[in-house]
């Protein structure tokens, strides 16, 4: 499901979306009140910032800094749940996520196979989620496992 751009002024149900992946990837959006005022702005641009070069979770998916939640803002906040037999971008910013983060998953060939699966499953073993509770080590990329690799 595609979400809307969103910017300062927005209100609804894409806001509190966006308000609640920024709380789990410890950016402060303010109240999860579904309205984009100055303080989400505020967290959207600093999200932005640490995945805008030269910083190290630009990767292959640089954000602009503007304070919008537009397309390439919401591939990086609110990614696809992924896992093995998967393919694409998603699966391509999962792998340079795992290689920065220490766990091997082979070629960045945006193709989930048996050693992204391993590296997944590696680094889920030795993390916590946003509610600090240990990862569950399934090889599935949800929310927590992509909250806690800074996706």
């Amino acid at each position: 499901m595609a979400h809307p751009t969103i910017k300062k002024g927005s209100h609804g149900d894409a806001v509190k979306l966006a308000q609640t992946r920024l709380k789990q990837r410890g950016y402060d959006p303010g109240a999860i009140d579904g309205d984009f005022g100055q303080k989400t702005e505020a967290a959207v641009k600093a999200y932005q910032t640490d995945r805008h070069p030269p910083k190290p979770l630009t990767l292959s998916f640089p954000l602009a800094v503007d304070g919008v939640v537009g397309p390439k803002t919401w591939f990086r906040l609110d990614p696809e749940q992924l896992k093995k037999g998967a393919h694409g971008p998603a699966v391509k910013l999962l792998q340079e996520l795992l290689k920065l983060a220490g766990s091997d998953p082979g070629p960045i060939d945006s193709d989930f196979g048996s050693k992204t699966e391993a590296a997944v499953k590696a680094f889920q073993q030795g993390h916590k989620d946003f509610e600090n509770k240990p990862l569950l080590v399934d090889g599935v990329v949800g929310i927590r496992t992509w909250a806690a690799l800074k996706s």
